[in-house]
């Protein structure tokens, strides 16, 4: 079954050459015919779960360039082997356009911040009662619904009319049953990379204060947005 899958897929990718003589039966041109409905239908449904995946992109685009640029994409097989809901992975970096370009990194970043496993996020209130050495050598780590989105351009307000169009950083992430968008820094950017790992708190807010007024403030920023798990 998976040698016949690959066939097919290296015929619909390649041309009809790279077809097996004998995998089906009946004459060549009533295989050929069949093949192309075949593929005819994989696009359709390729182009169709582009557009669901990055709305805001086609958007900016117009119906007709993003029909393009996906056909476009699909043709050189950026999605050869990726299911539908994995489609569009690679699309945003196949995108010329700057804006097209750092929209669809958004999406896609909010994409894998709702498909994400679950998790409970730390919270203010877990902090309460903990003395000054307690709060410092808690353990923290990123959330796994959290996802980091970096724009080139100054397009946040196309993603959320909230921002102001000097952000440059967002930061994704599903600590409940809601994905939410966040306007952060390059510092809560650095911050974040400490605790991919286990991190203590106290590093993250010594870190932090190198690049903001209060680092304990930045953290609990940071805290409020569900950019941590519950450990």
């Amino acid at each position: 079954m998976l040698e016949m899958q690959a066939a097919i897929a290296a015929t619909l990718l390649r041309g009809p050459r790279h077809l097996p003589a004998d995998l089906f039966a009946g004459d060549s041109a009533a295989v050929l015919r069949g093949l192309r409905v075949h593929a005819n239908t994989i696009s359709h449904a390729r182009l169709v779960a582009l557009e669901d995946t990055f709305p805001r992109t086609r958007d900016h685009l117009g119906a007709a360039e993003f029909n393009r640029v996906s056909r476009a994409f699909i043709d050189v097989g950026g999605a050869l082997g990726r299911s539908l809901a994995l489609i569009g992975e690679a699309f945003p970096g196949w995108l010329a356009d700057p804006v097209a370009a750092d929209l669809a990194r958004v999406e896609w970043a909010w994409l894998e911040s709702y498909h994400a496993a679950d998790a409970p996020a730390l919270t203010l209130a877990d902090l309460a009662g903990l003395d000054e050495a307690a709060l410092l050598d808690l353990a923290v780590r990123c959330h796994p619904t959290l996802r980091v989105a970096i724009l080139s351009r100054a397009i946040a307000p196309l993603v959320d009319p909230g921002f102001a169009r000097e952000v440059r950083v967002l930061l994704i992430a599903r600590p409940d049953a809601e994905v939410r968008l966040f306007a952060i820094t390059d510092a809560d950017v650095a911050a974040l990379a400490m605790a991919r790992e286990l991190a203590p708190l106290g590093n993250l807010i010594a870190h932090l204060a190198e690049g903001h007024p209060e680092g304990g403030a930045a953290v609990a920023r940071l805290i409020a947005a569900g950019a941590f798990e519950r450990v």
